[in-house]
């Protein structure tokens, strides 16, 4: 497959994981170096993965799959969004009140990026199958590693954006969960809107 065509398929990928990649940085108060790496690994091996996968499944199993992908993606985004907009709804009474409690929303946890890497991933199953039925020859195993790098770097910019964010709220972790948790959820939204050919992407 050409360069340009695997290129900007990769890009396309990782919007979704960049974005979450920024609302990371954003609103996680103990983020170290090596978590952002995991962030960034977790993301890309899962972008990479699902084509991956779906190339070898075919398109008979693939057809039970596009059916509930978009609303696997959709649930866990609305659950994880609704979470953040909750305790950020709960931290600003609490503030009011003069109550000091931790925000878990706004911890990092091997399982939430466990459930953000899949929910950000499951739609990229759709391209494994438009590279099995692409009529240019192309080597999985090469655009796969395109695709894990471009997501990687991505993620690496995404984070390292959110964290200059958090300089210009100066600590209200609060205004973070509100933005982080409106946009997972509307990157649901989007996800299944596109998949029921509302939106061309």
């Amino acid at each position: 497959m050409p360069y340009l065509t695997i290129i900007l398929i990769s890009l396309s990928l990782a919007m979704d994981a960049l974005t979450v990649a920024i609302i990371d940085g954003l609103t996680m108060k103990n983020l170290t170096k090596p978590k952002m790496i995991f962030i960034c690994l977790m993301f890309s091996l899962f972008q990479g993965l699902f084509p991956f996968a779906a190339h070898f499944i075919g398109t008979t199993f693939m057809s039970y799959i596009e059916d509930y992908d978009h609303w696997i993606s959709f649930a866990l985004l609305l659950l994880i969004g609704g979470k953040m907009i909750f305790d950020g709804i709960k931290e600003v009474i609490n503030k009011k009140k003069g109550v000091v409690e931790e925000n878990n929303a706004n911890t990092f946890t091997y399982r939430k990026i466990f459930i953000q890497a899949i929910a950000t991933a499951i739609d990229a199953f759709a391209i494994g199958i438009t590279l099995e039925s692409s009529t240019q020859p192309i080597n999985i195993y090469y655009d796969v590693l395109f695709i894990i790098g471009i997501t990687f770097l991505c993620c690496l910019i995404g984070i390292f954006l959110g964290k200059q964010i958090t300089k210009v709220i100066k600590g209200h972790y609060e205004i973070g969960d509100f933005i982080g948790g409106i946009v997972l959820i509307l990157i649901g939204v989007k996800i299944v809107l596109s998949h029921l050919g509302y939106l061309p992407f």
